[in-house]
């Protein structure tokens, strides 16, 4: 089903919501030392914005090391045992909810005809574990993540699918936004023509988001009434 008063908000996860004292990276790496024997396995891999299963699978090229799907799943499992070990962990740098996060959420969702999920490179399991241990898995009902595919263009309309099976309409493109700090989160929307708000509250400045093409770029997301507004004019 499909309404125009409907908008639908698809938020990434590591520095648009939380930082994790960069737990995901200690837990990945502990994951492929474990069952590869390999230090330090994603030294050399770029990681900020892309899909886990991108990143799981530049590692395993990197080492000549098989990269089916089976391969990845037994790897993603494993990051899963190692990360409910490392979010507990007191980790680098800010940690925690991001400014305005709590906020926009809780203005959004006193709009019945705004439906909110997420659109994060994270494993599902991984995600789950980030926002259970911030308190924030159960605002997001749906959503696309990394096991979905390696690219992350093709997540908007997993996102989509994923909206409209648990009931929620399904709205055009100019009532879809999704909110990132990277500019891959930028391009996969544009990639699909729905609305891109960049936040600064990870690697890259407003002026970096802005010029990737965000259609709103933020310091962070704690304007609550001005970015509630841009996303439901």
């Amino acid at each position: 089903m499909t309404t125009t008063r409907s908008t639908l908000i698809l938020f990434d996860i590591d520095g648009t919501l939380i930082h994790s004292g960069r737990a995901g990276l200690r837990g990945m790496n502990a994951a492929f030392r474990r069952l590869h024997g390999l230090s330090g396995a994603l030294d050399m891999v770029r990681f900020a914005g892309r899909t886990d299963r991108a990143i799981v699978g530049d590692v395993f090229r990197q080492f000549g090391l098989p990269a089916g799907d089976d391969e990845v799943y037994r790897l993603r499992d494993a990051y899963v045992e190692d990360l409910r070990v490392e979010i507990a962990r007191p980790g680098e740098g800010a940690i925690g909810v991001l400014p305005g996060v709590a906020d926009l959420l809780d203005a959004l969702s006193a709009d019945p005809d705004v439906q909110v999920g997420l659109l994060s490179g994270n494993f599902a399991g991984g995600a789950a574990i980030k926002l259970g241990h911030y308190g924030l898995w159960s605002r997001f009902p749906f959503g696309a993540f990394g096991d979905d595919h390696a690219d992350r263009r093709a997540l908007v309309p997993v996102a989509c699918a994923a909206a409209g099976a648990s009931g929620c309409p399904v709205p055009p493109p100019d009532r879809i936004c999704v909110i990132g700090d990277t500019p891959l989160d930028v391009d996969c929307a544009r990639a699909h023509g729905v609305r891109a708000l960049g936040v600064a509250t990870g690697p890259f400045a407003v002026g970096d988001l802005a010029d990737a093409g965000a259609h709103l770029a933020v310091p962070t997301l704690a304007d609550t009434a001005r970015i509630v507004r841009w996303l439901l004019e």
